[in-house]
């Protein structure tokens, strides 16, 4: 083996070696600015439910999707409130109106209507 050859293999490896630190050092960093993300998403989401939620009158009804399928975080009307639940916990925001107890699936529309001070929910087609 000639010595280039020799040194160009050190290089590489010095190389690689380099790139596998860099990539174990970031890695709890990258981690954590993906959860902050998602969880930002979630809060956006839960704060346009809260939004329709709110602005709604009798006689009045809105259609309601958010997120996408399978990828979206589920999200659940109880009470007063409505919930995001991801693997790092629970969050929740006050509505105005008595909800239901219904689970959403992300990118299914539903229909929202006020009857006597509670929503109604259905799933619309």
């Amino acid at each position: 083996m000639t010595a280039s050859s020799f040194g160009g293999l050190n290089a590489w490896g010095v190389y690689l070696f380099a790139a596998a630190v860099l990539v174990l050092l970031f890695t709890p960093q990258l981690a954590a600015v993906s959860r902050e993300s998602r969880e930002a998403a979630d809060w956006r989401y839960l704060d346009g439910i809260r939004a329709v939620v709110d602005s709604l009158h009798p006689g009045v009804s809105v259609i309601l999707s958010y997120g996408l399928a399978g990828i979206s975080d589920s999200v659940r009307l109880s009470g007063q409130s409505v919930s995001c639940f991801d693997g790092n916990g629970t969050l929740s925001m006050p509505v105005a109106w008595r909800l239901p107890n219904v689970s959403l699936a992300a990118g299914a529309h539903y229909r929202l209507s006020l009857a006597q001070g509670v929503v109604e929910v259905e799933r619309s087609v």
